[in-house]
């Protein structure tokens, strides 16, 4: 474009000699340009940006003394009372306008930082009313337009999230939401603000932030606004609003128009994979004022009263509960569930009358119907679930669906009675099935504010099956439920139609220039006004989020039963999976309005991390991996996505090869000859420990049963430095300083826990069970004064933000120590499955070459030395007496991989057994770890002893019995003794082969 084609309308907008005439002039152009995308190219490129953004950025500037009478306490301004507000005002319109032009028009709006100056707008405390919802809603219309991550080198698109959640704008969220539903401006303004969090809000640091600065709180007023408007207070509660923590008054109902979707929706995205944020909501004021805590009560022939006036409870007074939630009794019963969740339970009950039932299940009559008995002290419930259940069942819509998500939610979080499973088994999963369906209508508007790129009712089908996918996940009896509805065959077939090519009705842009013209001119211009890459149709990336989420579904489905797998495979839809690996790629046809969504256009991002976690979860079985996926050449893309730029998807594709590699798997060959093991290895050095994690525990399948060139070839690539490096470090570094940082904390008592990582996969190779983990809830009273309602309560108390962010900060150090942990277990289950196997001792001769054989035995007996970290009494003042030392556990993890590395060279060459026992510190160390509580530490150490007394041969016999005396001396026979009762079976045998093999080359 040359300066020659500028119109005369920008002309008069940069030469405007008074505020009226600057007005005028962006009136017309509002005019011109709205719904004439042609023209808004036009617009960017004679650079209407720059403009927009000097017109804001001087009102920000000198803008305070136009809103004195809003300030001083006077009517909320409505119309803008100055020239300079009403220019301001069409500046904004005009914005809002061009983002709706698509992804193409925000790349100028980015680049420009207008933004920034938006944002400092409305976050400012004297920001006139009539700004609110046209700022609102511009930032609206680019939230809806942010494209998706299609091409390989593209990230994800956190600009707008990152400006809006930064700590210089976010507290106009908090109070915009914290307001009153006042008149339609204010209802739609609150709508709008929580619709921006809902989409916005999927980074973990934007979801702590909003928790701590008051936004969560504010929702759930708005929540309990709608408990209020529907008669669900509890009675009695007017009672107690003035309690602590309470709002000091019961908050206002909300009007018959407002909309419950965009809050719950926003609430979700704040508390979903964080148990803390989630009680944070649940113990906000606004719940607290509707729905108080239930103290117990006692009976009055219990309460006594003394000689002096004074009451005092009898010696046989037992408190009475105040029973189920009032809201039970309008849910309807339903029968008990019995099955168990394969997370909890084992895959053989144990031994003894500890594993019997005291339920017959083979009874005639019918299953008991379930009554809302007291919850105990461990299964309590607030009384948010109830009504999100009774919401789920009287509402329809979106309004349904995001209740169904929020609940969900709290159940995947424990938050939620233990019987919940069953209630949301026969009433929650058809629900989210018939919403499935083509015909399912739904009545009214959603609320969400999704900019009518795509109709109400698509969105809904689009997220039921994320809902469905989160709800499933990891329970055995909801999988059952969804599949006796016929929901892998629904699935199917909507996977397979997401890949109907759609044709979209899309007129072509026309230029008065030729494109190529347009497009040499661009280059010269600033960034601030050039257009950026068109991107995807809205009906394009509806269906790539459907077909995302329709994956999550399967995924879910299927990872415990290899029925619902072969299920998925009958289903005709592998090919359909195998296809959802391949990404976009870069020369992406410009046209929209080509016919998109076939194979051959490639998937998103987020579409192909969902294809892996589908193709996962087929791999777990064995006939699928051995028939289905090898004729649909799984292989082939995954390959490609291993090298992909994206980590997230190297990691999710590294997790299926993981389940490729196994021995039985045919692809085992394939993954060694297509050089796949260098770029494992490559992967394995990556600061990302996830990457690190997932490469060494598929190189740890492939070097299983391999020849030896294999193996070399594995250490070759990790590099002996690097493994070096790995197996000396210290595993309780980390436990040791938050042993510190727990006994500087009065207030805290969290359990470690270790995350089941090894439930991500199928290790039928190496079976290993997890270190048992404690999972305490925090005790900490929230004390909150009293207050009435206003901004302030919104912004949680020191207690509260307290508990916030400790927690916050203890899951970081709790996933750093994780992620150090499974590197390191990773590492020695690597060294386990080189030194096994046909050619053995060679490879153990290797490893002590390339690593150092006084290296490999001292950092093996450094893992089973025993530790203690000093504690200065200084650090913990509350104690009467400090301990001097505390003893740090090694994770059990360790101890399983150590032993069986230990257990392997033990069954090397007689010479190799001999270094075990000349060590200094080794089986002295190992002999502390006999009555461990985890059975695999014990059953490995009698392992030892019985490889270190196995006789090869004849010539092997002095070594065998010099090596059972020095066992002997070390006190073995009175470990093993100590383990003849032990509850494991296992554990028994081996130890009764040890005894004997010791006594009987020790008496011979």
């Amino acid at each position: 474009m040359t300066r020659a084609s500028i119109p005369p309308l920008l002309l008069q907008l940069q030469s405007a000699d008074t505020l009226s005439a600057q007005a005028a002039a962006l009136r017309s152009l509002k005019n011109e340009t709205i719904g004439h995308d042609q023209r808004k190219e036009a617009w960017i490129r004679w650079g209407i940006i720059p403009v927009l953004a000097n017109i804001l950025a001087a009102r920000q500037h000198t803008g305070k003394a136009a809103a004195t009478t809003e300030l001083n306490g006077g009517a909320k301004l409505r119309y803008p009372a100055s020239e300079q507000d009403e220019a301001c005002l069409q500046a904004v319109i005009i914005l809002g306008s061009l983002a709706q032009g698509g992804a193409a028009f925000l790349s100028p709006i980015f680049s420009s930082g207008i933004l920034s100056t938006l944002l400092s707008i409305i976050s400012s405390p004297d920001c006139p009313s009539f700004f609110v919802l046209p700022i609102l809603r511009t930032l609206n219309n680019i939230a809806d337009r942010l494209p998706l991550q299609s091409h390989p080198q593209s990230s994800k698109d956190t600009r707008l999230a990152d400006l809006l959640f930064s700590g210089e704008h976010i507290g106009f969220l908090a109070r915009i939401l914290g307001q009153d539903y006042g008149n339609h401006q204010d209802q739609a303004a609150i709508e709008i603000s929580a619709s921006l969090v809902g989409k916005l809000c999927v980074e973990e640091t934007h979801k702590a932030v909003l928790a701590e600065c008051g936004v969560l709180d504010a929702l759930a007023v708005k929540v309990a606004s709608f408990i209020v408007a529907q008669g669900f207070v509890f009675p009695g509660a007017e009672m107690h609003v003035q309690v602590t923590g309470a709002l000091g008054i019961l908050p206002p109902p909300a009007p018959p128009g407002a909309k419950l979707a965009p809050i719950l929706r926003a609430i979700t995205v704040i508390i979903e994979h964080s148990k803390w944020r989630a009680e944070h909501f649940l113990s906000s004021p606004g719940i607290i004022t509707v729905f108080p805590r239930q103290v117990p009560e006692f009976a009055p022939t219990d309460i006594k009263k003394g000689p002096w006036g004074a009451t005092y409870l009898s010696g046989s007074a037992v408190p009475r509960h105040a029973g189920a939630s009032p809201l039970e009794h309008l849910l309807p019963p339903v029968p008990l569930s019995q099955n168990k969740s394969p997370a909890n339970t084992p895959n053989f009950p144990p031994l003894g009358h500890h594993g019997t039932s005291h339920r017959r299940h083979s009874q005639s009559f019918p299953t008991p119907m379930s009554v809302y008995d007291n919850p105990s002290s461990e299964d309590e419930e607030n009384p948010v679930v109830p009504w999100l259940l009774y919401i789920i069942r009287a509402e329809s819509g979106m309004v349904r669906l995001m209740a169904a998500r929020l609940v969900t939610v709290l159940f995947r979080l424990g938050l939620t009675k233990k019987s919940r499973a069953s209630m949301l088994g026969y009433l929650l999963i058809p629900i989210l099935i018939r919403m499935l369906d083509k015909d399912y209508e739904m009545t009214g508007d959603d609320g969400v504010q999704y900019g009518g790129l795509i109709p109400s009712t698509e969105r809904l089908r689009e997220e039921a099956p994320f809902v469905l996918a989160t709800l499933v996940i990891d329970d055995l009896e909801l999988q059952r439920h969804a599949v006796d509805g016929s929901v892998i065959k629904r699935l199917s077939q909507l996977l397979k139609e997401t890949y109907n090519p759609v044709q979209e009705v899309v007129r072509p842009m026309w230029h008065a220039e030729s494109e190529e013209n347009m497009d040499e001119g661009s280059d010269s211009l600033p960034a601030e006004c050039r257009m950026g890459p068109p991107g995807f149709s809205s009906v394009h990336c509806h269906v790539m989020r459907y077909r995302e989420n329709i994956l999550k579904a399967l995924a879910a489905l299927v990872p415990f039963k290899d029925e619902y797998r072969k299920a998925v495979c009958e289903n005709g839809v592998v090919p359909y999976i195998i296809d959802s690996l391949k990404p976009c790629s870069d020369d992406q046809p410009a046209d929209t309005s080509a016919p998109k969504n076939t194979a051959t256009h490639g998937n998103p991002t987020p579409t192909l991390l969902a294809a892996c976690g589908a193709a996962r979860m087929l791999t777990r079985s064995v006939s699928v991996l051995r028939t289905s996926l090898i004729d649909a050449g799984v292989a082939t893309p995954l390959f490609v996505l291993i090298k992909h730029p994206d980590i997230e998807v190297q990691i999710a594709a590294t997790q299926v090869i993981c389940n490729l590699a196994l021995d039985f798997s045919p692809m085992k060959e394939a993954i060694i000859s297509a050089d796949i093991l260098p770029t494992l290895c490559e992967h394995a050095h990556s600061p990302s420990t996830k990457l690190c994690i997932e490469s060494l525990w598929a190189l740890k399948h492939v070097a299983y049963n391999s020849t030896n060139d294999v193996k070399v070839k594995i250490i070759d690539g990790l590099g002996p430095g690097w493994i070096k490096q790995i197996i000396t470090q210290d595993p309780t570094i980390a436990l040791a300083k938050r042993g510190i940082d727990e006994d500087m904390d009065s207030n805290t008592s969290v359990g470690m826990s270790r995350a089941n990582s090894a439930g991500e996969k199928v290790d039928l190779l190496n079976p290993m069970e997890n270190a048992s983990g404690r999972d305490e809830d925090m005790k900490m009273a929230d004390s909150m004064p009293p207050s009435k309602m206003s901004l302030d309560m919104f912004l949680p108390d020191a207690t509260r933000r307290r508990k916030l962010a400790l927690h916050g900060d203890l899951d970081q150090t709790t996933q750093a120590r994780q992620d150090d942990i499974a590197v390191q277990e990773q590492t020695f289950d690597l060294i386990r499955n080189i030194i096994c196997g046909p050619g053995a001792s060679e490879m153990i001769d290797h490893l002590f070459k390339e690593i150092g054989q006084d290296l490999v035995l001292d950092s093996l007996a450094d893992k089973l030395r025993p530790r203690s970290i000093q504690l200065p009494s200084i650090q913990v003042p509350h104690r009467r007496e400090s301990p001097a030392h505390r003893a740090l556990n090694v994770p059990a993890e360790i101890l399983v991989s150590v032993t069986y590395v230990i257990i392997h060279i033990a069954a090397g060459l007689p010479w190799h057994r001999q270094l075990l026992v000349s060590h200094r510190d080794l089986l002295r160390y190992l002999m502390g770890y006999f009555n461990h509580n985890h059975r695999d530490v014990r059953t490995n150490c009698v392992w030892v002893v019985i490889n270190l007394t196995y006789q090869d041969d004849t010539s092997d016999r002095e070594g065998c019995r010099e090596r059972a005396f020095r066992l002997r001396a070390m006190g073995v026979m009175d470990r093993l003794a100590s383990l003849e009762d032990d509850p494991d079976l296992d554990v028994r045998e081996r130890t009764k082969t040890a005894q004997d093999m010791v006594n009987t080359l020790t008496h011979a």
